[in-house]
């Protein structure tokens, strides 16, 4: 016989543990730092370039999509065929900028890189790692932008 009261309470104790874990990866999402937002600036302008690039030699072109669900990153297509999702992390008191890029011949996932970013260049909060004066890594926002761009590109991320 299936005692429905035990599998309810297990029910709802993973739909609570669901939900904090949903309110935390929001929280890590709803507040992308300035950092981010010039990262997509520079993205479509490198982007803006490339097109410009690709349109003289009648090769296929960059298109940013816009999901209604994933308002906090960016997606980028390179033609019929490529995707590359890009979007920001804070992970271990740092903050990331991540580069998924998938494509043909199935679909699946080529290359992916992570970036990290560089709180000297831009960013509005201090993050520990900076504040304890530990020197900061990784790229400004211009640089990560060509490399995602470039990236694509070339198919896959060094």
């Amino acid at each position: 016989m299936v005692n429905y009261a035990k599998l309810a309470d297990k029910a709802k104790r993973i739909q609570i543990a669901d939900k904090m874990e949903a309110e935390r990866h929001q929280q890590l999402r709803t507040d992308p730092c300035v950092f981010f937002e010039k990262v997509k600036t520079h993205i479509v302008e490198e982007m803006n370039k490339a097109n410009a690039e690709l349109r003289k030699r009648g090769a296929a072109t960059f298109d940013r999509n816009h999901l209604s669900g994933f308002s906090d990153e960016l997606f980028l297509t390179y033609g019929t065929d490529s995707l590359c999702r890009v979007g920001l992390g804070i992970i271990d008191g740092g903050c990331r900028v991540t580069a998924v890029f998938s494509g043909p011949p199935n679909g699946y996932i080529l290359s992916r890189k992570e970036y990290l970013c560089n709180q000297d260049k831009a960013c509005h909060e201090v993050l520990p790692a900076v504040a304890e004066g530990v020197p900061p890594e990784g790229l400004c926002p211009e640089e990560i932008a060509v490399e995602i761009i470039s990236g694509i590109l070339r198919g896959g991320f060094d």
